[in-house]
């Protein structure tokens, strides 16, 4: 028999699909943890999450969004996700559930044309899009941390003036700090792209609580757009998203001029889950945190104006309220000048960098040693295995020019010795010390992801001897 809610009729066509596309640092990653930790109470309730792994998802999305590009303009990433969407699209249909979600934050860059041929591959279905939306000021703190360990060069200032840029202009941002601005937090402009698709009453805004005395309020609101009982996911994940403090994302901002073109896996796997999230991430909680002065407070509450006329226009699904988008300007109470690190905190953070990653190299030495030894593979060499998936976004730096007037004409070396003409003289050649160990760091966990993955190929060769 089947369950009460799969009625005869739906049985014959695909359950309500749910992309939930973002934006990003808008509670997302709690949203896709604790979804993913309660998958089989989910399941058991009739909701498919779509794909094997997180992996799965972020290819398929690169494939959707890449669409129409031209092999000599695909990056490897994008070549690597060919084929994807489609073999994801297909199961998304063949689900004949309650409801199918996918969560995955860069939906939300989709332009018209991929927006479209997405919807059109789920043809059959009934398609809904939720977008959640958070106050801007805290978007704007939360990307520019993220970009930070993700690759990007831009200084925070410049970000600011992104912003108001985009508060300012016409609508077709030119430069990277406005482009960044509109990936993250061009709400409007994604509004306009897929309420066209889907239709107003199934575009669905969610707004992320300003202040909530229950902790699962996004959730709970989440929870209601696709029909899930949210009492019925009582798992919670162990994970943590914590953000970078102010001194370790202003030193991997540094690094990332100081150590330029890497290959994209290898700047995941060493500088962004290595040396941000498990060396720097453990003094989080110590840093002081990334603050906007009152012009970026000022300029997010002009966005949030702007933000809540679009939302109210377009006759979308609020669930939520437009008071969690404060639009009121802040007094002189909030500092004038941006917040910066200090040249002692920058080389306290140069120092645990450094120290971290000493241990850490002497650690995957031994490790690749260990297994090596373990399964008798001596000094073969092994073919390198990308083990890494995108789940920032396929580049932090994003294309294009900064368009910063005073580093006009001038290579990243001479970017960074501009940037830190004003620094103590420790902190370059703290940089250089650190971007060494980084190199060093590289080709070993290329080495223990290739172990790692003959070691599983063996095994499932044995399994099937």
């Amino acid at each position: 028999m089947p369950p009460r809610w799969l009625d005869r009729d739906r049985r014959d066509r695909p359950a309500p699909i749910y992309l939930h596309i973002g934006g990003p640092s808008t509670g997302t990653t709690y949203l896709q943890r604790l979804m993913t930790a309660n998958k089989d109470a989910m399941a058991k309730a009739g909701f498919l999450l779509p794909g094997r792994t997180w992996r799965d998802v972020v290819l398929a999305t690169h494939d959707a969004l890449s669409r129409g590009r031209t092999q000599e303009a695909a990056t490897d990433l994008v070549r690597a996700a060919d084929g994807h969407w489609d073999v994801l699209a297909e199961e998304m249909v063949a689900h004949r559930g309650k409801a199918t979600v996918l969560s995955m934050e860069f939906l939300c860059w989709a332009k018209p044309e991929a927006a479209a041929q997405i919807v059109e591959s789920l043809a059959g279905a009934e398609v809904h899009v939720v977008l959640t939306v958070r106050d801007t000021a805290a978007v704007l703190r939360s990307q520019w941390q993220t970009n930070c360990r993700n690759g990007a060069e831009v200084p925070f200032r410049r970000l600011i003036w992104g912003l108001r840029r985009t508060v300012e202009g016409d609508g077709h941002p030119s430069s990277r700090p406005e482009r960044m601005i509109d990936r993250a937090m061009g709400v409007p402009r994604m509004i306009e792209t897929w309420v066209p698709l889907v239709g107003a009453d199934r575009f669905h805004v969610v707004t992320v609580p300003v202040d909530s005395p229950d902790p699962d309020m996004l959730w709970k609101r989440f929870a209601g757009v696709i029909g899930m009982n949210p009492g019925k996911c009582r798992e919670r994940s162990v994970e943590s998203n914590a953000s970078l403090g102010l001194p370790s994302s202003e030193l991997m901002r540094l690094l990332n001029l100081e150590l330029g073109e890497v290959p994209r896996t290898e700047y995941l796997r060493t500088m962004k889950s290595l040396l941000a999230r498990d060396i720097l991430g453990e003094r989080a909680a110590d840093e002081r945190k990334v603050t906007l002065n009152r012009p970026g407070r000022n300029l997010s509450a002009r966005w949030n104006a702007r933000i809540r006329e679009a939302i109210a226009e377009s006759g979308v699904d609020l669930v939520g309220s437009l008071d969690d988008l404060p639009t009121a300007k802040v007094g002189k109470d909030v500092p004038a000048e941006l917040d910066v690190p200090t040249d002692e905190e920058l080389l306290f953070a140069a120092s645990w960098a450094r120290r971290g990653l000493a241990e850490a190299i002497v650690s995957l030495e031994e490790r690749i040693a260990r297994l090596r030894e373990e399964h008798g593979y001596g000094d073969e060499p092994l073919v390198p295995h990308d083990d890494q998936d995108d789940s920032d976004g396929p580049d932090g730096s994003d294309d294009g020019p900064d368009d910063d007037p005073e580093d006009a004409g001038l290579d990243k070396s001479e970017q960074l010795a501009r940037q830190l003409s004003d620094r103590t003289p420790e902190v370059g050649p703290a940089l250089t010390e650190i971007i060494g160990l980084v190199r060093q760091a590289m080709p070993l966990g290329v080495e223990l992801a290739a172990l790692r993955a003959r070691i599983a190929a063996d095994a499932a060769d044995a399994a099937d001897a």
